[in-house]
């Protein structure tokens, strides 16, 4: 089972795999909306010694000459935990053990579009626990609550992309995943 998971936190998981060969794919489903910081974490308590880390605490604006430059807040957090929520970047071709989180929802296709897409230059790349590292996390819509340590500096993902700001998890902290959404009933007086 997944250690980076507490129940408290997402109540369930299910896991499935398209062959013998291929890494599980996890799909997470939590408790209850509380439990994911819907507001963008507003009102939820951070565990000791978290701190809250916005997408737009990661570079300087206006975007300068000298283009994307990091804020003395993200350069001070380089190395401790952060709390962040965004939206889990759906890609068309996942890398295991990594996935992005943006602020915005974004789909990138990356088969027809290659490396020219419409990443925010505030993507998170996030990486799962070495025990996970060869397990594709399954996409959700909705906001996800993730906790970790932040790193920085350029370095190339197995994805090819180059990263600066990438959050590590740890099998301790948990993941706040969006529930599933569920089905629109159908009308009563449809035929």
């Amino acid at each position: 089972m997944l250690a980076l998971l507490t129940a408290a936190t997402l109540g369930s998981f299910s896991l499935s795999t398209c062959a013998a060969t291929d890494p599980v794919i996890f799909s997470f489903i939590p408790a209850d909306k509380a439990s994911l910081g819907q507001a963008g974490g507003a009102g939820q308590a951070l565990p000791a010694g978290v701190t809250e880390l916005q997408f737009r605490d990661f570079y300087k604006l206006p975007v300068g000459p000298r283009g994307l430059e990091p804020t003395e807040k993200l350069l001070s957090l380089k190395d401790r935990q952060v709390r962040v929520v965004g939206y889990m970047v759906q890609a068309e071709e996942p890398t295991p053990g990594l996935f992005m989180l943006s602020l915005v929802p974004v789909n990138i296709p990356e088969k027809e579009d290659g490396p020219s897409d419409d990443l925010p230059g505030s993507t998170l790349f996030v990486h799962m626990p070495a025990a996970d590292a060869s397990k594709i996390l399954a996409y959700r819509p909705g906001l996800w609550e993730l906790v970790g340590t932040l790193k920085l500096g350029g370095m190339e993902e197995a994805s090819g992309r180059v990263s600066y700001v990438r959050l590590m998890l740890d099998p301790s902290e948990s993941i706040g995943a969006p529930k599933p959404m569920e089905k629109p009933e159908p009308r009563a007086d449809a035929k």
